[in-house]
């Protein structure tokens, strides 16, 4: 019996352990490398970025799923973004490459920007992020 039960908790404890949030994975790879790479941040942004829960947007680059429609396997350019205590309209942008579920993200450049930029790219007619027109 005690096996049994044994038994149980360890089928109850893998099935626990295999559901990962990558977004929050992602989230603290982005926390990890804003303080590597901007060390002259305040300790006021550094604890924003610490502790509040930033915004996520994503642009997919390459459409691996075969439709017009968004599959997990699509590649997307995706930025975690922080607004800047330090100053006003500012935002702590970190960019970085992944499919959609974001198990592989991986940071590449951390900026420090307008967010109204990044808001403007969700028109259909932006480029990625508020850049140029690919039209």
């Amino acid at each position: 019996m005690k096996v049994l039960r044994l038994f149980i908790v360890f089928l109850i404890s893998l099935a626990c352990g295999c559901a990962i949030n990558y977004q929050s994975k992602a989230v603290s790879k982005a926390r990890a490398y804003v303080l590597e790479k901007m060390p002259e941040l305040s300790e006021k942004a550094k604890y924003t970025v610490k502790y509040s829960p930033p915004r996520i947007f994503q642009k997919r680059l390459i459409i691996r799923g075969g439709t017009s429609e968004e599959s997990k396997c699509d590649v997307n350019h995706t930025c975690i973004v922080w607004p800047s205590p330090d100053e006003e309209g500012m935002s702590i942008i970190v960019a970085g490459v992944s499919e959609r579920r974001m198990d592989d993200w991986y940071p590449i450049r951390v900026v420090i920007r307008k967010m109204e930029d990044i808001e403007k790219s969700d028109d259909k007619d932006k480029g990625d992020f508020g850049g140029p027109s690919t039209k």
